[in-house]
């Protein structure tokens, strides 16, 4: 129980949340596994699933849900110098309010379940489509290009860029009861930007863009269901935790107009198992993970 929740810690620890939204983040999940586990001590749980049976270790995934982008600092004051012919001249100065906005996720992809897994229960593997979008305000001064003088400036912009993608994870569970889990994931991504929406009004100060290709490492949470034999659900949430391209200095969030955002990705996935092919089904599985359906020496 500690571990699980130094662990959740950690995690919750690489999002800019107002500390009230990760203590009550924290809080929830703490309850949550306190109460399964006491109602689960003192007998042997029923395992999830079954490989070797009716069930083949293959199956289909399919997730809808939402992503949101949240920013370094939601208000910043920032002024910014530059060094003039009469000496050092400010470029802007004033107050900055950023704030993401929510998009549309889709995913679809296949799964491989391993019969006698050490630490990775299975890994999956697919395509998915994205939405990141986000929106920014600034109030203040900024020097004019043509004039040179500062002027009062009000700029709003919004972005909305979509993103499709491959890809891969490998996941570990934790069983909580008969049918209930724990899933922690590490994997990979590859996307490219299909769609590119965005407006700015006002004089803009420095700037700067995701590239249209992001390949990440990332991370992801879920707590799952057994809905009935062979069908799971499983919402879970998931964050870059490195940028492989661009590098971006080693940072896992995006550069958006004036400041840098870290994508989240809340997600709702039916994962199904395969039916086993009647060929394949001699004598395969363990106690654990599913049963013998015939002697060693019996034909098919």
């Amino acid at each position: 129980m500690r571990a699980l929740t130094y662990a959740l810690t950690n995690f919750l620890s690489v999002f800019p949340l107002h500390s009230y939204m990760r203590t009550a983040l924290l809080l929830l999940f703490t309850v949550l596994v306190s109460l399964t586990a006491d109602a689960q001590r003192g007998r042997q749980l029923r395992p999830l699933y079954q490989l070797g049976g009716k069930w083949s270790p293959n199956g289909w995934h399919f997730g809808v849900g939402g992503t949101h982008m949240i920013p370094n600092a939601y208000e910043r004051d920032e002024t910014r110098l530059i060094n003039a012919e009469q000496g050092v001249d400010t470029l802007y100065s004033g107050t900055f309010n950023v704030a993401g906005r929510i998009g549309l996720y889709l995913e679809v992809g296949r799964q491989h379940f391993f019969e006698d897994p050490i630490f990775v229960h299975y890994i999956d593997f697919g395509a998915h489509f994205k939405m990141l979008r986000g929106q920014e305000e600034f109030a203040g001064m900024v020097r004019d290009a043509a004039s040179g003088a500062l002027a009062p400036t009000t700029n709003n912009g919004t972005f909305s860029d979509s993103y499709a993608g491959l890809y891969f994870n490998a996941n570990h569970i934790h069983q909580i009861t008969d049918a209930s889990f724990l899933q922690y994931t590490i994997g990979a991504n590859a996307d490219y930007r299909v769609i590119e929406r965005r407006s700015f009004e006002g004089i803009a100060p420095d700037q700067e863009f995701a590239d249209p290709l992001q390949i990440q490492l990332h991370a992801k949470l879920g707590y799952g269901f057994r809905l009935e034999s062979g069908v799971f659900l499983i919402p879970s949430i998931e964050t870059p935790i490195l940028n492989l391209s661009p590098f971006y200095d080693g940072k896992s969030t995006l550069p958006m107009f004036s400041t840098r955002y870290r994508p989240l990705i809340f997600s709702l996935r039916i994962l199904l198992f395969s039916h086993q092919k009647v060929g394949d089904c001699v004598g395969k599985g363990t106690e654990k993970r599913g049963h013998h359906l015939w002697g060693k020496d019996m034909r098919r």
